[in-house]
């Protein structure tokens, strides 16, 4: 049975908006994701990974509603920025397992050491294929874990935190025992980092889900998401001591159509605050 939520709301709500628009800015096929360059100032930065090159791919949603040739584009992307990190947001599939092999066929190739987490369509979907398919490539799977890798030959953690829309997130369980100094936070959900904040966190969180609003129309699609409960729709967002930057995704499980809203993969080169 297929669920309907906030998600099919924001979807219907778009949808009747674009038929009525004004010439909104369509984006759709085969079309390259836009290459996007972000900046962050990240509080207890080691001075070895001030301009840490890190790029992050989210929501490639593999099936019918996502070209292939788009997800190989932003493989493509990824290792053009030469990162010295590779982070993954989650919804690597849609609606059908057979996603589960289609992932390991279409996002290989990052040449960077990759993390990931799981998205609620994984949840929905296969989480343990989504899992496999990901370790098969070679790419770290947190699930509310942490990993500390050696980036610039200085200790650099990740820490992955579980898919909040699914009620799979446990950032208390994801942070315990992990170390001060250079740290990035990976959550699939955006409003995960509310629960960052309350506990004190400083730093920057990646995130994706909202595809930038997929059809984003003014006014409309800000009220539209804020009903829905999701006030972190694309960009960038200060929580306290969180900056929270939301990608807008690569791919879609419902249709291929964007307004306004291109596909980005994302370098976000980290700078010492």
């Amino acid at each position: 049975m297929e669920r309907f939520g906030r998600r099919d709301f924001l979807r219907g709500a778009a949808a009747l908006a674009a038929a009525g628009g004004a010439g909104p800015v369509l984006a759709s096929g085969p079309d390259v994701p836009v290459s996007e360059e972000r900046a962050f100032a990240v509080p207890g930065l080691h001075p070895a990974h001030d301009g840490l090159k890190v790029v992050q791919i989210s929501d490639v949603h593999v099936g019918p509603h996502t070209p292939p040739e788009r997800i190989r584009a932003a493989v493509e992307a990824a290792n053009a920025f030469e990162p010295d990190l590779v982070a993954l947001t989650g919804d690597y599939l849609s609606k059908e397992r057979a996603g589960v092999g289609l992932l390991r066929e279409l996002l290989g190739g990052l040449s960077a050491p990759s993390v990931a987490v799981l998205g609620n369509h994984d949840h929905w979907v296969d989480p343990g294929g989504a899992t496999e398919s990901l370790e098969g490539l070679g790419y770290a799977v947190l699930r509310n874990q942490h990993t500390t890798l050696t980036v610039r030959g200085e200790p650099f953690t990740v820490v992955g935190i579980d898919d909040g829309y699914t009620r799979q997130a446990d950032p208390e369980r994801a942070l315990k025992g992990a170390p001060g100094g250079s740290r990035l936070v990976l959550a699939h959900w955006p409003t995960t980092a509310r629960q960052l904040a309350k506990l004190g966190q400083k730093g920057l969180c990646l995130s994706g889900h909202t595809h930038g609003g997929q059809i984003s129309l003014p006014i409309l699609s800000p009220l539209a998401y804020l009903v829905a409960g999701e006030p972190y729709r694309r960009g960038l967002y200060r929580l306290d001591g969180v900056q929270l930057y939301v990608n807008r995704g690569v791919g879609s499980s419902f249709w291929d159509l964007r307004v306004n809203s291109p596909p980005e993969v994302t370098l976000a080169t980290l700078t010492a605050a």
